[in-house]
């Protein structure tokens, strides 16, 4: 969703890729589930979206590459992670960063701990 006031051409690429909580939350799942393909109804049970909510994000999801069609059962087409997509594999590894240093901070307690900032850090910026 855009900021009130805020000019659609004003906002950043996130904003773009992910206009509502629901996108992320289907990446989310997506990314905890890479393994196998889901039907829109299978996201929809998994994530607690509604059925028309993820068939609307689907098709932005698909148009920048996060998830593509994998085969279709019938009249359903099934979706899976785009893992060959780079951009996915960095969303891959920001996320589980991410969630380290989130619970780095729940574990020591300490949310504006300077040490917490300074240990995910120099994991950040360390090359592969």
């Amino acid at each position: 969703m855009l900021n009130e006031g805020m000019n659609p051409e004003e906002t950043g690429i996130l904003s773009k890729i992910f206009s509502s909580k629901a996108p992320s939350q289907i990446m989310d799942f997506f990314l905890d589930h890479k393994e196998f393909d889901y039907s829109p109804a299978e996201i929809a049970l998994k994530t607690g979206l509604s059925f028309k909510t993820i068939t609307r994000e689907i098709p932005s999801l698909e148009k920048f590459h996060f998830v593509k069609k994998s085969r279709r059962i019938g009249k359903t087409i099934m979706y899976i992670l785009n893992s060959d997509f780079p951009a996915v594999k960095t969303l891959e590894k920001f996320t589980l960063e991410m969630s380290e240093y989130i619970n780095v901070e729940v574990i020591d307690g300490d949310l504006n701990s300077r040490e917490n900032d300074d240990k995910v850090s120099s994991r950040l910026i360390e090359p592969n």
